[in-house]
């Protein structure tokens, strides 16, 4: 290897891919349970009480903050990559990249304080 190049744009490729991957795991895990969750409250098999309970326990909410976390995590990525692979112009994919970050910051500040003042 010749000392002193570095490839790619970004020079993060292998973070990205990691966190990616730990939160392709989490969605794998945490979202059949939000959906057994969800038919049983369409199918009526979950009263509305019992929404209450499972979404005021602490435990709930940690995961649903995980699942939260993983669902924009894996966006976030997902559409970066998107970016640097097709928008070739630096003065056009760097704005496009933090309006995407700071947007899904503040979705995840909204959702998370959703999760959080549900029980309260």
């Amino acid at each position: 290897m010749v000392t002193g190049v570095r490839f790619g744009t970004a020079h993060n490729g292998l973070n990205d891919w990691t966190f990616q991957r730990i939160s392709a795991v989490l969605l794998a895990i945490l979202l059949p349970v939000l959906f057994v969750i969800l038919m049983g409250v369409y199918s009526g098999a979950i009263t509305q009480t019992a929404v209450k309970t499972i979404l005021g326990c602490p435990v709930t909410r940690v995961l649903h903050t995980l699942l939260m976390a993983a669902v924009l995590t894996h966006a976030y990525l997902g559409l970066k990559v998107i970016m640097e692979d097709y928008v070739h112009s630096t003065a056009l994919r760097m704005p496009l990249v933090a309006t995407m970050l700071v947007t899904v910051g503040g979705i995840g500040i909204g959702w998370t304080s959703m999760i959080w003042t549900w029980g309260s």
